[in-house]
């Protein structure tokens, strides 16, 4: 388990009655519109999952919220993808959970059936939903219920390239490796191509380009995992070819492959855009693109949202007062804006999308060819059988552990297993 980075951001900032809050919803869905008391101090638990450099701004948030108003406390604390997860999950038992979460999407297939959130719109109130983009809201919904607040749409791995070493870039795979390969020969680099190959999710969208995918239909009421297949033996032979020729490293987390990639050590690396502005900050002249075809097929890497979650034990009218001002303020338009200048994502609010700093990035506008080739990720309990299925077995065959041809059927009987575990 990776180290849990803590940070507090603590704002003393006044709530006032719902009503005076500007573009705030309809009295009959608006769980804050009950008279709250304006002077009472409020806590509320922040958690996340972002990067470090959405971090900064984030905690820059707190502190305009904080100039703004002077009454309620705010604590932001970080944690890695499964820590979150797993920390929410047992937090919720107690007293100690967060009030707010923001991650991605597809945790909404443990936080709803574990009841750990409740429905976010009757909070902010039907009017401030009108402000944000419809698309991203319907990516934020569970059984037709609207969970998550999104604050950025796309969240899909795509191609970046240091422009020093890679002077046209490759329109094939093939290409792709054999350029790598020879920087690696002359010395130029230490990996052709970089990418986080302990979680799934960054080396999953090769899968589409053999034709497979993980659930025969994430539409059905029991969605059935797709593993043991061709199309999964094609995907680890692939991944153990990279990975034995040299093109990746034997082992690289995340941070191992930013830093390749940072230090002008890997010319290529598999990433999503909250890598840019830490590219951008140590000097790499970097150019992106999508991942290239494999024998002539793309690769359908999952795209999503992150968003806001709202704990389902935030029941206090004062501390959901609290709760719905931080949302608003946070998914405004120009607080969105200042985000994106870590995640580089599309934001969600309206008025963003259409300001000059979203439709003149080439970085933003440069990934709609990518995210037109990515599948949307399915927000499905199930969802979470497959990550822990595919997680140890990939690295499994990486490592000479498991072949190749025999990964597929591990990965059908470890998710079969653990839908079962999950009652489904």
């Amino acid at each position: 388990m990776k180290k849990i980075k803590t940070i507090m951001a603590i704002a003393m900032v006044s709530t006032m009655v719902v009503g005076t809050l500007s573009g705030c919803g309809s009295k009959t869905s608006d769980k804050a519109s009950t008279a709250v008391d304006s002077t009472k101090p409020v806590s509320i638990a922040f958690w996340e999952q972002d990067d470090a450099s959405a971090q900064k701004i984030l905690d820059k948030l707190i502190i305009d919220f904080h100039t703004a108003n002077p009454n309620i406390t705010v604590k932001r604390t970080h944690y890695e993808t499964e820590d979150l997860r797993k920390n929410f999950t047992t937090a919720s038992l107690g007293t100690t959970g967060p009030d707010i979460v923001l991650s991605p999407n597809d945790n909404l297939g443990v936080f709803v059936p574990g009841s750990l959130v409740q429905p976010v719109d009757t909070i902010v109130g039907a009017d401030f939903m009108k402000t944000l983009d419809q698309k991203s809201l319907e990516a934020g919904k569970f059984t037709g219920k609207q969970y998550m607040l999104p604050d950025r749409n796309g969240n899909e791995v795509l191609v970046s390239y240091n422009k020093k070493l890679v002077t046209t870039p490759p329109k094939t795979f093939e290409e792709l490796e054999a350029m790598g390969l020879q920087l690696k020969k002359d010395g130029k680099v230490e990996y052709g191509l970089v990418f986080n190959e302990v979680e799934p999710f960054f080396a999953v969208g090769f899968l589409g380009a053999f034709g497979g995918k993980v659930f025969d239909d994430v539409n059905s009421a029991s969605p059935k995992p797709t593993l043991n297949t061709p199309a999964v033996t094609q995907w680890m032979t692939f991944m153990k070819k990279i990975h034995t020729e040299g093109l990746i490293p034997k082992e690289s987390d995340a941070t191992i492959a930013d830093n390749l990639f940072k230090g002008g050590k890997a010319a290529f690396i598999i990433n999503g855009p909250w890598g840019f502005a830490d590219y951008t900050k140590a000097g790499i002249d970097f150019g992106i693109m999508s991942i290239p075809t494999i024998n002539g097929k793309s690769p359908a890497p999952y795209s999503a949202v992150k968003g806001y979650t709202v704990s389902a034990g935030v029941k206090d009218v004062n501390k959901v007062a609290a709760v719905k001002k931080f949302l608003m303020f946070v998914n405004s338009k120009d607080a969105q804006l200042k985000m994106v200048v870590a995640h580089q994502q599309i934001p969600t609010n309206n008025e963003a999308i259409k300001d000059a700093k979203i439709t003149g990035n080439p970085l933003i506008v440069g990934q709609k060819d990518q995210l037109s080739k990515a599948i949307p990720m399915p927000v499905i309990t199930q969802m979470r059988a497959i990550w822990d299925a595919v997680k140890p077995v990939q690295q499994d065959v990486l490592s000479g552990k498991t072949k190749p041809e025999d990964a597929g059927a591990i990965m059908q009987k470890k998710a079969e297993d653990g839908i079962k575990a999950l009652g489904l």
